[in-house]
């Protein structure tokens, strides 16, 4: 395990659950296993954290064994095609930013009403738009083929970054 590398989560819950739903409508149950994605980080202290979009805003601070809970998750590592130095520092620019409630509900539409309706608020992240604008900083062609970085799914990060193996 490497700073930079990705984890993906499958939690227990019902938010959890609804995103796994909705995501199989367009993914195989390979990628639509996961309903978090999160970016690994060595603590100075030694220990593993993530840096992730969740509830309170982009955080750095939780235990990598923290992030699934109820569930459990998987460390793949980061596209070698991926600068890392810059792929992190993207990641870390973004802590203290606000999670992007609205962009939820316009990932729901989406899926419902494909590009009709837009309600993001600019300067927030869900999980897997943080990875993909980070993805994206660090120069993963695979970012590219997403018309809409910002409400990227974390199904779209486990195809994308399989397909780049």
């Amino acid at each position: 395990m490497e700073s930079g590398d990705l984890v993906f989560c499958t939690s227990k819950g019902l938010i959890g659950a609804s995103i796994r739903w909705a995501q199989r409508r367009e993914f195989s149950e390979t990628y639509s296993k996961f309903n978090h994605v999160a970016i690994l980080k060595r603590g100075v202290d030694g220990e593993w954290y993530v840096t992730q979009a969740e509830a309170a805003g982009v955080t750095d601070d939780k235990k990598l064994e923290s992030v699934a809970p109820g569930g459990n998750y998987v460390v793949v590592p980061l596209p070698n095609s991926v600068d890392r130095n810059k792929f992190l520092e993207f990641a870390q620019s973004q802590v203290g930013s606000s999670y992007g409630f609205s962009t939820i509900l316009s990932c729901a539409l989406d899926m419902l009403l494909p590009d009709r309706i837009c309600l993001r608020k600019s300067g927030t992240w869900i999980c897997s738009g943080l990875v993909a604008g980070s993805l994206m900083y660090g120069g993963f062609v695979g970012a590219q083929a997403w018309p809409d970085l910002y409400t990227v799914i974390p199904s779209d990060i486990a195809s994308a970054v399989a397909l780049s193996r």
